[in-house]
């Protein structure tokens, strides 16, 4: 059984031994449960993929909507979040109300987690985009101050792009070829080498990498 994905939540960071070792940073992901709710078909959705079901709350917490659809395909958890994924192929294993699990992973040398970030709320041009500053100097009137944000009479306007002020973070983030140190089975927990994207108890959508190095590849992928 395939799937280009499992959710999973952030537990936090820690420090582990390596292979070759080296102590090295990590942060543990716990897959938590997650069953398929809907099924999509060409014939029907325009595509193959799977509509995957998460994040457990009581049932008095959910919409009769989510409820209504969860019970209609007999999924007796309270899933509160819905994620998508889309399939190359019909695949009979992929059926409604299968759970997916950390075995998924097995084998996987390196992954890619998808994550919102940290929101920063409103930062500056320099916070914001790690711009360099001016002279700290008496009287180079030029500190932290963006600079000139476009031109005179041509074209008069400031062009798209232009590195500024604003909302800082709290957007979606993806680290690629994150290597997987550990599968903890039991405890459905995954350990990754470095940092992931997002707080705390927030969820990331782990899969296979796509671009991954020829060191990390399986035999024969290269």
């Amino acid at each position: 059984m395939t799937t280009t994905g499992l959710i999973a939540k952030k537990i936090g960071m820690t420090r582990m031994v390596d292979a070759n070792g080296q102590m090295t940073a990590v942060t543990l992901l716990q897959v938590t449960t997650q069953k398929i709710t809907k099924v999509l078909t060409p014939e029907r959705d325009g595509y193959h993929g799977i509509q995957v079901g998460y994040l457990e709350k009581k049932e008095k917490h959910l919409t009769k909507a989510d409820l209504s659809r969860l019970r209609k395909v007999s999924v007796t958890e309270n899933f509160a979040r819905f994620k998508e994924f889309r399939l190359d192929g019909a695949n009979p294993d992929l059926a409604v109300g299968a759970e997916l699990k950390v075995d998924l992973l097995e084998g996987v040398k390196a992954v890619d987690a998808v994550g919102i970030s940290k929101g920063h709320g409103f930062a500056g041009a320099h916070v914001r985009w790690n711009s360099a500053v001016g002279r700290m100097s008496h009287g180079s009137r030029f500190h932290r101050s963006p600079g000139s944000l476009g031109m005179r009479a041509t074209p008069g306007k400031v062009m798209k792009n232009r590195h500024q002020p604003g909302h800082h973070g709290n957007a979606q983030v993806t680290i690629q070829n994150l290597d997987v140190l550990d599968i903890d089975k039991a405890n459905a927990v995954v350990a990754v080498r470095g940092s992931v994207p997002g707080h705390n108890s927030g969820f990331v959508v782990l899969a296979p990498s796509l671009k991954i190095k020829a060191s990390k590849a399986p035999a024969g992928k290269k």
